[in-house]
């Protein structure tokens, strides 16, 4: 049974307990200060009136001896007065001379005659009222004495007494004041108590004691308001005291301060202040060192169950369970995070010993009882693992620790944890499945396989097949290092590799080694860090790769040459080209763009014309010197470089002779011009690709140039990035469809009757003008784009026909232009059959119009399409006739429908000999086809009656109608006067 906790008072408990105590404490500290007020101040009071009642009795003593004195003389000179009047005189001479002798504060003694006439200087007699009282009766001498205010005289300030003799006769005495005061100069206990002696005018014999305090008497002598107020004490206690002195006239007075009284008491106050102070001071600092301790508290005691759900947490994530085992009814127990790892069920985390061995597998369970009675038996460690079905049907396998341990009662039982290693067990598993197949791998690996020592080098295995590359046996690898297989020269590296971290090494690096024969094979060596039997080691996989990279190098080699020059290709001329821009060199590029060499291929056979390029190259390759370089970059194209200096003019022209001079080939002559075009470094590009295309650049600008050299310009430049834009717009507009078509009519004889229309195309552009065909087709040949454009426009084209035949000009044909791209590519017949067909147009609805130029290009190919649209009903005419220098026989060979002669020969047909027979030619060759003929570009009257006059079957040009859109034709033009033939 375990001790309770002991019980620790609650803060709670503590401010209310050292709040009661703070009020009672102060309670008995005031009560205690009221009863030390009321002591002080009665001892006070009790010293002012010991001090008045010494005072009066120390003034008694000088006053009596003087009083004393003066009753003698007057008893004696009574006596004398009697007994011996002649000797009385003298006689009191004496006993007034023995008096002043013996009493030193007698100044004078004198007698007094009132009745004497002229003693009106002498001092008055006590009837006159000058003395302060003449009542004290001295019994002993059967005296009165006067006593009279105290007087400054040359001797200092004096006190008269007097005394009566007779009836009229009196003796007086001068007391010094001074002696008075010397009298009572040693009263004791008057350190903070003042004192005084006044006589019945009021007026101060002598003073005494704390002189400063009787400056302040007539101010605080009066008692505080808080004595009474705060204190409550019963009866004020007076601080002033008064003694009269003997019988004679004089009242001794003493007095202190309340301030100087209280004082002591004020230490007692501070005291006491102190002392509270210091307890409110320990009491707030252990309310602090409470407040701390219970926030240390919460704290270790949040942290302590942060750490328990932690615990827990990493119980239940590393599936750990504490577990006892005990030899009572239920004997088996586990935390909850047992009931997961033995598939208890939910909130079960006990069960009978023989419940909890049923849960372990049959072929478990004999030998973890085994285990179980002899670590109970022996107290010794429980070490064993075992797998377990749980109640779903899954096996686990678990490992179990555990100690026999004895309560303080006696019991004994096992207590420990278990661990659900399932997935490690199953790695462990795993781990061994794949050592296996890595020694079932690395033993069969077809490729030499071996591990050596991190640090001696020295082999620690090898497989079959390093034997069988390597010519050693295993015994002889294992007496070995892998220096061994190494050339001398490439120690140091290898040195140098393995020092390097793992992440700096080089994946798959190939070295060269040597064999037992001394053969030299090159093999890319796979590496990696493993441990063998404990010790850092690395396994190595070595790929023979000789053949590999022999065939690596030749595709290198071709990598960076061409294959039929046999001369440096454009990527390493750029390599060149880079070396001497990264030395900061300057130097010239000449690019040689030979001219014909498509046409030596096309008629003559590929194999001639790479013939051709070797001969070109070796004549060249004759010029090159130091500092020059030699590429290949097309298979019509070559650059020569050199450094700065070496690429003259002459050096160039010699280049351009090697080039055109005629050369054979298999039978064959050849003569090939060349264009060069030149570009320096740093002056025209500081970037070799660059210079390249600078370079090339001012060749191919000049290709129909008569001149065979060319520098770089500038302007080049300019016009090419000009043509780019330009190129570049125009794609914008193809794509967008930003043209517009124009058509400009073809009418008849005489009566100039509408009977086709030509479809002109047009770009117009953001400033309202206009860009010819003749501006943007040839770079839309060269760019491709003239075919989406050609069916752009030929969609257009069957789009206007369509609005020709709704607006009543029924069989209105309109022509088309077509461009040798367009008539070569195979989608020509095609597309003119789906715009017919999708506009429901007739066959002789659009009339097809082609180039001399292009039917010379490509003859058979324009016969058959030519042919193909005839068959399917498109007219065909051949444009711009007689330009393209074609022989009368291919003529009569092409299936056409119309001639239309260029405007070349109409221009000056009305007054040029020679015109006018050539078009007066064509005509008749025309209707002796059975052809009709239509003239272009007529301009003036006298050109079109000329035409009339000489047979021509139609008309076309600015003096029969401009091009323009088909809205303005529209509204210009009615059915009745066009009509087609």
């Amino acid at each position: 049974m375990t001790n309770a906790p002991p019980k620790v008072p609650s803060q709670r408990t503590i401010v209310v307990f050292g709040s009661l105590t703070a009020v009672m404490l102060l309670v008995v500290l005031i009560n205690g200060l009221r009863s030390n007020l009321a002591s002080q101040l009665s001892e006070s009071s009790h010293r002012v009136n010991e001090v008045a009642l010494n005072v009066a009795q120390m003034m008694r003593t000088p006053l009596r001896a003087s009083a004393n004195a003066v009753t003698f003389v007057a008893e004696e000179s009574g006596r004398f007065q009697r007994t011996a009047p002649e000797q009385s005189d003298v006689l009191l001479k004496d006993i007034v001379a023995e008096i002043l002798r013996r009493q030193p504060q007698i100044l004078s003694i004198n007698f007094i005659d009132t009745s004497t006439p002229g003693q009106a200087s002498s001092p008055p007699g006590p009837e006159s009222g000058a003395w302060t009282s003449c009542d004290i009766y001295i019994p002993s001498a059967e005296k009165t004495l006067c006593f009279g205010a105290i007087a400054k005289t040359p001797r200092g300030w004096t006190l008269p007494i007097a005394a009566s003799v007779g009836e009229h006769r009196w003796i007086t005495e001068d007391i010094q004041i001074a002696a008075l005061k010397r009298s009572v100069a040693n009263v004791p206990n008057t350190d903070d108590v003042f004192f005084e002696v006044v006589d019945g005018h009021g007026g101060v014999i002598a003073q005494g004691g704390n002189l400063d305090a009787a400056g302040a008497a007539a101010h605080d002598l009066g008692e505080p308001w808080w004595v009474q107020k705060v204190f409550r004490l019963h009866t004020s206690t007076p601080l002033r005291a008064t003694a009269a002195v003997g019988l004679y006239p004089f009242t001794a007075v003493a007095g202190m301060t309340y301030p100087t009284a209280l004082a002591p008491w004020r230490k007692q106050v501070a005291a006491a202040a102190l002392l509270y102070f210091f307890y409110l001071l320990a009491f707030v600092y252990l309310l602090r060192v409470m407040t701390r301790s219970a926030r240390m508290q919460r704290y270790y005691i949040q942290s302590l169950q942060a750490k328990s759900v932690d615990l827990h947490t990493a119980q239940r994530v590393g599936r750990t369970a504490i577990w006892k085992l005990s030899d009572h009814a239920k004997g088996f127990e586990c935390t909850d995070e047992g009931e997961e790892i033995f598939g208890l069920p939910h909130g079960q985390t006990t069960a009978s010993t023989k419940e909890f061995l049923a849960l372990v597998l049959p072929s478990d369970r004999p030998l973890l009882i085994n285990h179980l009675k002899t670590a109970w038996k022996s107290s010794e460690p429980l070490r064993a693992e075992f797998h377990i079905k749980r109640a779903d049907g899954s096996v686990r396998r678990l490992s179990a620790g555990g100690q026999v341990v004895t309560d303080a009662a006696g019991t004994k039982r096992m207590t420990g944890t278990v661990v659900d290693v399932t997935e490690q067990w199953e790695a462990r598993q795993q781990q061994a499945e794949s050592e296996h197949r890595f020694r079932s791998l690395f033993e069969h690996n077809p490729l030499p396989f071996w591990v050596f020592d991190a640090s001696s080098l020295r082999f620690l295995e090898v497989n079959d097949a390093a034997v069988r590359a390597y010519g050693y046996t295993r015994e002889e690898f294992l007496a070995m290092t892998i220096m061994d297989i190494r050339d001398p020269e490439d120690h140091a590296k290898v040195a140098e590799d393995l020092a390097s971290p793992r992440e700096a090494r080089h994946p798959a690096k190939v070295w060269t080694h040597k064999t037992k024969e001394g053969k030299s094979i090159d093999v890319r060596i796979h590496t990696a860090d493993i441990a063998f039997n404990g010790c850092p080691a690395r396994l190595i996989l070595a790929e023979d790769v000789t053949s590999h990279l022999a065939g690596e190098r030749e595709l290198a080699y071709l990598a960076s040459h061409d294959l039929i020059t046999r001369l440096p290709n454009q990527h390493a001329l750029i390599g060149w080209m880079d070396g001497l821009i990264a030395q900061n060199s300057a130097f010239d590029v000449a690019y040689l763009q030979l001219l014909g060499m498509d046409a030596i291929a096309d008629t003559f056979g590929i194999n001639v014309s790479a013939g051709i390029l070797q001969a070109v190259a070796e004549r060249l390759m004759r010029l090159i010197g130091d500092g020059e370089f030699l590429a290949t970059v097309t298979h019509e194209a070559f650059v020569l470089a050199a450094t700065s200096g070496h690429l003259t003019y002459a050096k160039l022209q010699a280049a351009a002779h090697c080039v055109t001079e005629p050369l054979y080939y298999k039978d064959t002559q050849h003569q090939i011009d060349v264009v060069i075009g030149v570009a320096s470094h740093p002056q025209d590009g500081v970037e070799s690709d660059v210079l390249f295309g600078r370079a090339a650049l001012a060749s191919h600008a000049h290709l129909r140039s008569d001149r065979s050299i060319h520098y770089f310009d500038p302007s080049i430049a300019k016009n090419s990035r000009e043509k780019l834009h330009f190129a570049a717009s125009l794609k914008r507009a193809v794509k967008r469809h930003e043209f517009e078509m124009h058509f400009q009519p073809m009418t008849n004889y005489p009566d100039m009757r509408v009977i086709g229309l030509e479809a002109l195309i047009r770009w117009p552009q953001e400033d309202g003008t206009l860009i010819s065909p003749t501006d943007f087709i040839p770079i839309c040949e060269e760019s491709g784009l003239i075919l989406p454009l050609g069916k752009w426009v030929l969609n257009q084209v069957a789009k206007a026909s369509r609005e020709l035949k709704d607006a009543g000009f029924d069989n209105l044909p309109i022509s088309i232009n077509i461009s040798p791209t367009e008539l070569r590519s195979n989608d020509l017949v095609a597309n003119l059959r789906a715009v017919r067909e999708a506009y429901s147009l007739g066959n002789n609805a659009i009339h097809i119009e082609l180039t001399e130029s292009s039917l010379i290009e490509h003859r058979d190919k324009a016969v058959a399409v030519m042919k193909q649209l005839r068959s399917d009903g498109f007219a065909v005419a051949l444009d711009d006739f007689g330009t393209g220098f074609s022989s009368l026989s291919y003529l009569r060979d092409l299936p056409i429908d119309m001639l239309k002669i260029d405007q070349a020969f109409i221009r000056n047909v009305d007054w040029d000999v020679r015109s006018a027979t050539i078009c007066d030619a064509i005509i008749a060759l025309g209707k002796s086809l059975k052809i009709r003929v239509i003239a272009e570009g007529i301009e003036r009257s006298s050109q079109y009656r000329w035409l009339y006059q000489h047979g021509c079957d139609g008309a076309q040009g600015f003096y029969l109608g401009k091009p323009e859109r088909l809205s303005a034709f529209l509204a210009r033009r009615t059915p009745e006067k066009s009509r087609a033939p």
